[in-house]
C-alpha cells in the first residue's frame, strides 16, 4: 500500500522539490501540498480516520498559522495526534530543536537545506515507526474489545444462568481445569460440566491401572541441580504421556518420577487391557529413543518398571471443600503399584496380572508374553498370578526368554511338589545356559530358600512378599 505524505510549506519551489524527491523514491510515495498550516488543518477535517495521512512535513515559519500552532493543534486532536510531523525547517539553531523535539512533540527534525536521501531515510524510519505503531494500537484495541466482551460474556453468565460448557469462557476454564483434572476424570466425576463437581462425588467401575516408575531415581537425581532435574522429569514425563494418550488413556496422577494411568473404555476401543500394555509397550520404546540419547551425551541410561492390574475401582473426589483431589481407589490401584515394585525382582521391564490377561480376551496377537509366578504381595489376601510382557526387550534378550518358556514347565511342577532340589537343579542349568534371562535365577535362590527354611505343610506355591 502506498503511503501518503502531506508537505505543509508556503514555499512553492520546497514543495515542488520535496514532491520530486519523494516520488523518485522507490517506494513511490503520494505527496499531497498544502501551503499553510491552516489549509492543511481545513483538509484534515475532511477526511475519516482511516483516510489521514501516514506523514506530515511541517514548516515552521507560515503565515495565517505557523507549523508551530499546526503542531499543537494536531498534537491535541483524538485522531491527528497518531500522525508523525517531521518539521522541514531553517530554525537550525539548538534552541530551536529543542523547542521543536521536546516542547512541541514533533517526531523528527530536519534543517533547510537538505540533502535527498537524508530526507527519504527520515521519512522512512518515521513511516516504519507510525506502521508498528498502528499495529500496536490495533492490537491493544482488541485486546480491550475482548476483554470488554469477557466483562459482557460475565454478566450474561450471571443473570441468565447459562451452562458455562454453552460459553467460550466455560471452554477456556475446561481447558485449564482440565492439566490438572484429567478429561477423561472430568466425564465421569463432572459428566455435565464443571459447575456440577461436587466434593465426595463417586462412581465404580471396572478399568486398568497402570503404574511405572524410574529405577534408581535417587542416584540419578543426586548429581543435577534444582533446575536440571526439574527439566529433566517434565521432559520424561511429557515423553511417557504421549505413549498413555494415543492409547486411550489419561495419567491421573504424576508421583516424582512415578506416573500412575488409567484405561477406561472409550469410543475408540473397548478393551482397557490391550490399551495398557501398549501403552507400555510404548513407554518403554520411547524410553530407548531418550537412552540413546542420553548414551551420545554421556549419560547413564534410565530404567524404568511398569505394572498394570486390571480390576473394580472407585473415581471420586477427596479432601475437603476447600481444597480436594481427583482420586481413583480401590485394591486395582494398590495390585497395579505392587506389581510396578516387582520388576526389580524379577528383572523384568512390565509385569501384569492375570486379571489383566484374562481382560485381554482374543487380543493377544503379536504380544510376547510368559507366566512367570504366583505370589502374595503385602496388603493383600488373594495371590495373583503374574505374567511379563517382554516385546520391548532387545532381540537376544527376547531370545533367550523364549527358549526358557519352553523349557519352564518340568522344573516349575517340580518347584509346586516341593521338590525343590531336583527343581533347583535344572533352573540352574536353565541360568547357566541362558545367562541373558534373570527368571532361572530367581529360581534357583527361591529353591534354596525353601529347602533352608521348609514352608508349612499347606503351601500352595504361592510366593510371599512381606514387603512393598
Amino acid at each position: 500500500m502506498i503511503s501518503s505524505i502531506v508537505i505543509v510549506d508556503d514555499s512553492r519551489s520546497i514543495r515542488g522539490h520535496v514532491r520530486r524527491v519523494l516520488e523518485s523514491a522507490s517506494e513511490g510515495f503520494q505527496v499531497i501540498e498544502h501551503e499553510d498550516g491552516l489549509h492543511a488543518l481545513r483538509w484534515l477535517s475532511t477526511l475519516s480516520p482511516k483516510k489521514l495521512p501516514d506523514l506530515i512535513l511541517l514548516d515552521r515559519n507560515m503565515p495565517q498559522i505557523s507549523g508551530d500552532e499546526c503542531i499543537r493543534i494536531l498534537k491535541a486532536d483524538a485522531h491527528w495526534k497518531n500522525i508523525p510531523v517531521l518539521f522541514l525547517t531553517a530554525q537550525v539553531s539548538t534552541e530551536n530543536l529543542v523547542q521543536g523535539l521536546v516542547q512541541l512533540a514533533a517526531d523528527d527534525y530536519l534543517p533547510k537545506p537538505f540533502a535527498a536521501d537524508e530526507l527519504i531515510a527520515r521519512v522512512q524510519v518515521l513511516l516504519r515507526m507510525k506502521k508498528a505503531e498502528d499495529q500496536s494500537r490495533e492490537l491493544n484495541h482488541q485486546l480491550q474489545q475482548a476483554l470488554d466482551e469477557q466483562v459482557i460474556a460475565y454478566q450474561e453468565l450471571k443473570t441468565t444462568k447459562l451452562k458455562l460448557a454453552e460459553t467460550e469462557a466455560a471452554n477456556r476454564l475446561t481447558r485449564l481445569f482440565e492439566k490438572f483434572v484429567p478429561k477423561g476424570f472430568l466425564e465421569r466425576i463432572a459428566p455435565e460440566g464443571l459447575e456440577s463437581l461436587r466434593f465426595g462425588t463417586a462412581e465404580s467401575d471396572e478399568a486398568t491401572i497402570l503404574f511405572s516408575d524410574i529405577r534408581s531415581f535417587t542416584d540419578l537425581s543426586e548429581p543435577l541441580s534444582p533446575q536440571e532435574l526439574m527439566d529433566f522429569l517434565n521432559d520424561y514425563l511429557k515423553m511417557m504421556n504421549m505413549s498413555i494418550m494415543v492409547n486411550h488413556g489419561f495419567v491421573d496422577k504424576f508421583i516424582g518420577d512415578a506416573v500412575m494411568a488409567i484405561f477406561d473404555r472409550t469410543e475408540q476401543s473397548s478393551n482397557d487391557a490391550r490399551n495398557a500394555l501398549n501403552a507400555g509397550m510404548g513407554m518403554l520404546q520411547v524410553l530407548g529413543t531418550m537412552n540413546q540419547k542420553r548414551k551420545r551425551q554421556g549419560q547413564v541410561p534410565i530404567s524404568i518398571g511398569i505394572g498394570i492390574h486390571t480390576g473394580p475401582v472407585v473415581f471420586g473426589t477427596l479432601g475437603f471443600e476447600e481444597r480436594m483431589d481427583s482420586t481413583v481407589l480401590g485394591d486395582a490401584v494398590n495390585l497395579a503399584s505392587r506389581l510396578e515394585s516387582l520388576t526389580k525382582y524379577y528383572g523384568a521391564s512390565l509385569l501384569f496380572s492375570d486379571q489383566t490377561f484374562d481382560a485381554l480376551g482374543d487380543e493377544k496377537e503379536n504380544l510376547l508374553i510368559r507366566k512367570i509366578d504366583t505370589v502374595m504381595v503385602k496388603g493383600r489376601k488373594q495371590a495373583v498370578t503374574i505374567y511379563e510382557l517382554f516385546n520391548s526387550d532387545s532381540l537376544d534378550v527376547q531370545s533367550a526368554k523364549k527358549m526358557v518358556m519352553q523349557s519352564l514347565e518340568e522344573p516349575l511342577s517340580l518347584y509346586r511338589q516341593k521338590k525343590w532340589m531336583e527343581a533347583q537343579q535344572l533352573f540352574t542349568d536353565l541360568a547357566r545356559n541362558q545367562p541373558l534371562d534373570s527368571l532361572p535365577a530367581v529360581y534357583v535362590e527361591r529353591c534354596q530358600n525353601l529347602l533352608e527354611n521348609p514352608p508349612s505343610d499347606d503351601w500352595a506355591g504361592v510366593h510371599v512378599f512381606n514387603q512393598k
